[in-house]
Formats: C-alpha cells, sequence, structure tokens
C-alpha cells in the first residue's frame, strides 16, 4: 500500500511519461471492490454551505491532505493528452460514488471545465465526462452548484465548417480546437474565437444541447455534430428533476439554443423537459432511462399536470407564471409508446391514441427493460392522481393502451400497478374527486439518476463505475 501511496508524488510530475505510468498503476485501485480503494479517500467530510468546497475541511492527518491532493491532480490531469485523461477520468469516476472524494472534485474552476469540454462538440472524452457529472449530480450536497452552474460561451459567425458556437474553458489537449477535426477551416477558426466576445450562459441549458446532439446514430458512427454521445447526460437531468429546487431548470421555457435567457418571451421558447422526454424510445437504455425518470419526477408535481400533457399546438398557463401562456410539453405519447406492441386496435380506439401513436408498423416492439416498463406505468399513475391527468388518460386512450399492455405483461409488480391505474381511471368522478388529489392508489418513488431510489440510498444509486 505503502508503494501505492509513494505514486501519488508523480500525478502533478513535469515528465509526461511519469504522470501516465502513476496513473496506470493507479486507476485500477479506485474501484469499488478494490480492498487498496481507501488510499484515495479522505477521512472525513466538511460542512457544506454552499455545495461547492466545504467552508471547513475536518483533516485529521496529513494523509488526509495527501488524499485530497492526488483527487486535485487527478482532476488536473483530465486536461492531459488523451490516454492520460481517459485514465483520470475514469478514475473519477469510480470515487466519485463517495462524498468523501467527491466533494474535493467540485471546485468552481474545474466544473466550469468539465461541464465545458462536455457540452463542446470536439471533445472525444465527453462520454466520460458525462459519466462523472452524472455521479456527482446524484449526490444530494453537490447537485445545486452544478445546476446553478453558469459557463462561457463564444458564438461564432455561420459557417458549414464549425458549429455557431464554441465554450472557451473547454480547453484540452483531448478537445477543443483540433486540425485533424477542423482539417483547412483550422486557421480561420482560431482567428474567430478570439474576436468573438465571450459571454455567460447557464450549463444545463449546454448539456441539454450537447444531449440532443449526441442522439444521433452518426455521431456513434463518428459523422454526426459531435465527437461523443453523452448518453450519461440523462442520468444528470434526472437527478436535477428530483429536487423542486432544481427541477424548474427543466421546466422552465427557454429561447432556442445557444441565444440568453434574458431575451425577450417568444412563441418558439420550449423548456429543456421537451428536449429530453423524445427519448423514451432511443436504442441506448441509460439515455431511455434518464428520459422517463425527467417525466416522472416532474409528474410529481402536480400543478403542472395540465401543462405536461397539453399538446405542443396548444397553450396553457405556465404553472410558475400563470400570466403567460406557453405551448404544452405533450408527455403522453412518449409515455404510451414504449408500453405499445404490435396489437391491433378497433378503429374508434385508434381514433382516440395520439396521431403518433396510431396506425404503428408491425415492428413495433414494446420495452423490453422491467425498470423502464414499471416507470411508465407509475408516470401514468402519477398523472392519474389529478382530475386533468385522469381525463386526458381517458380522452387520449390511455386506457386502451395499458388494457392490451397487461394481457401480455409477464412481470406480477408491473400487472398489479397497471390494475391499480385502471381503477382510478374507471373510478366514478364525483365533485370531490375533480379537485381532490388521489393518493390512496399511488405509492411511487422518485427516479435518481435514471433509477428507481430509496429513501435511505441517495448517495448510493445512479453511481457508475468504469
Amino acid at each position: 500500500m505503502s508503494d501505492l501511496v509513494d505514486l501519488f508524488q508523480f500525478l502533478d510530475s513535469p515528465n509526461p511519461s511519469a504522470r501516465h505510468l502513476a496513473l496506470q498503476n493507479l486507476v485500477g485501485h479506485t474501484a469499488k471492490s478494490d480492498p487498496d480503494r481507501h488510499i484515495f479517500l479522505p477521512s472525513s467530510l466538511g460542512h457544506h454551505s454552499t455545495g461547492l468546497i466545504p467552508q471547513k475541511r475536518s483533516i485529521d492527518s496529513d494523509g488526509d491532505n495527501v488524499k485530497i491532493k492526488a483527487i486535485k491532480d487527478l482532476t488536473s490531469l483530465c486536461r492531459d493528452q488523451a490516454f492520460i485523461a481517459h485514465d483520470a477520468l475514469s478514475a473519477l469516476i469510480n470515487l466519485s460514488d463517495t462524498l468523501a472524494a467527491a466533494q474535493h472534485m467540485v471546485d468552481q474552476e474545474f466544473l466550469v471545465w468539465l461541464v465545458s469540454y462536455t457540452a463542446n462538440t470536439t471533445s472525444t472524452l465527453s462520454p466520460l465526462t458525462s459519466m462523472l457529472l452524472s455521479n456527482l449530480t446524484s449526490l444530494p450536497t453537490l447537485l445545486p452548484a452544478i445546476a446553478s452552474l453558469q459557463i462561457p460561451i463564444s458564438r461564432l459567425p455561420k459557417s458549414s465548417h464549425y458549429p455557431p458556437y464554441y465554450f472557451p474553458a473547454s480547453a484540452s489537449i483531448s478537445s477543443t480546437i483540433h486540425p485533424d477535426y477542423w482539417g483547412p477551416s483550422i486557421g480561420r477558426l482560431n482567428e474567430l474565437v478570439g474576436q468573438e466576445e465571450e459571454t455567460d450562459i447557464e450549463a444545463v441549458r449546454a448539456l441539454a444541447e450537447a444531449f440532443a446532439d449526441g442522439a444521433s446514430v452518426d455521431v456513434k458512427e463518428g459523422r454526426g455534430k459531435r465527437k461523443g454521445e453523452c448518453h450519461f447526460l440523462a442520468s444528470v437531468f434526472a437527478n436535477i428533476s428530483m429536487a423542486p429546487t432544481t427541477r424548474s431548470l427543466l421546466l422552465v421555457p427557454r429561447p432556442p439554443f445557444p441565444n440568453p435567457s434574458t431575451s425577450a418571451p417568444s412563441d418558439v421558447d420550449e423548456p429543456l423537459l421537451a428536449k429530453i422526454v423524445v427519448y423514451t424510445e432511443h436504442s441506448d437504455t441509460i439515455r431511455r432511462g434518464g428520459a422517463l425518470g425527467c417525466i416522472k419526477n416532474c409528474a410529481m408535481d402536480r400543478g403542472s399536470h395540465a401543462w405536461l400533457l397539453t399538446s405542443e399546438n396548444d397553450r396553457v398557463k405556465l404553472p410558475s407564471d400563470p400570466s403567460r401562456m406557453v405551448r404544452g410539453v405533450d408527455v403522453l405519447p412518449w409515455v404510451l409508446s414504449p408500453l405499445m406492441g404490435a396489437e391491433e386496435y378497433d378503429m374508434e380506439e385508434m381514433e382516440q391514441l395520439p396521431l403518433t401513436l396510431q396506425f404503428l408498423p408491425d415492428t413495433k416492439v414494446r420495452e423490453k427493460d422491467i425498470v423502464l416498463r414499471m416507470m411508465c406505468v407509475e408516470i401514468l399513475l402519477l398523472l392519474a392522481t389529478t382530475f386533468t391527468g385522469r381525463q386526458s388518460l381517458r380522452s387520449r386512450g390511455g386506457y386502451f393502451v395499458v388494457r392490451e399492455a397487461h394481457k401480455v405483461e409477464t412481470d406480477p409488480q408491473i400487472k398489479e400497478a397497471i390494475e391499480r391505474l385502471v381503477s382510478l381511471l374507471q373510478g366514478e368522478e364525483s365533485r370531490e374527486t375533480r379537485v381532490e388529489e388521489v393518493s390512496e392508489l399511488v405509492k411511487v418513488s422518485s427516479v435518481h439518476g435514471g433509477r428507481q431510489s430509496e429513501e435511505d440510498e441517495d448517495d448510493e444509486l445512479g453511481v457508475i463505475e468504469v
């Protein structure tokens, strides 16, 4: 063990070979199952008041100082050469499952770099930085600082050679402006980056744009808008939607990216949630789970049900600002579709379904993941706790979809949940139930990092290890 700790001194060596060799020998010991993992973990926690570095650190020994410096060195190595940065990020991802280590990763400078690098289109390691952000946001005390973060952005003139924006703080040897990526336009782009004025933009908006750009199959094949897919950002959004204080970041309509949020309200404004819900049937399980997790957490805000269920072609009062009329998010098709297969409906039933769910092809496949199917049913249960939600489910064919899903469902817990939902939808509506919220048949938990969480395990769920 002492030999491993001795390697810490080489993590900030001016010799890249020494840094690489030390890191290669250390990264394997950051895994949760490794018996020597404790050499990285400070023995005490500080007192959190801002969500960033604790104002007071209770450091009991020089050993803790060494461990904290090692973590700081790992954050610096993330901006090193790609093969070094890869191992440094892998180590941080493994260590960030515990607050004792993670609290020393979230100083302002590193957070700004981490988000900027992830959002930057040329960042080859953005899938790993997305994982790290997912782990960090799963820790409740660290979430507010990341969710409210602002990062600098430079807007560039429109061109076919490069994107219309650039993140100056994303500087890294493995990213930013690289000749192999930009080709002949590299010289001109370097000039533009130096000339354009920087402004600040919300980190969560930059991440949402990266998330949307990374969804294409072309990205996986190296032909898309980005160098990385960033699927794990779905878990970041699910974590943000957990708490009402940060959930609003996904629910407030914002102007098209990268226009500043201070722009005057416009008819084209839409909440970040609208950019996320469309991935409930994406090929990647993490992306699907995070999208459903966002919907489920937002559905816990009963005051938003009318807005969540209203078509984007219609207008409804914004829950956070009743004086403003905005277009709806229309989450229902994205929740019902994973529960649907290639079954046939009577014409009268078919016509009640949302247009996108009518006459589905014979190749339509129902969601295979049991956890995600349950999440869909639980979202419908949450929506059914209000009269507005129940009426929407009835009028738009929700009952017919869950009826068919129940016929083929093999999981007893999902079947039971569907039966509770049917009881709500088929129950008679009295004057009282039109204004009162239904809760006795509904018991669901919020979703943490794209997964269901238990009350006493917030720090352990939704954590990724590499």
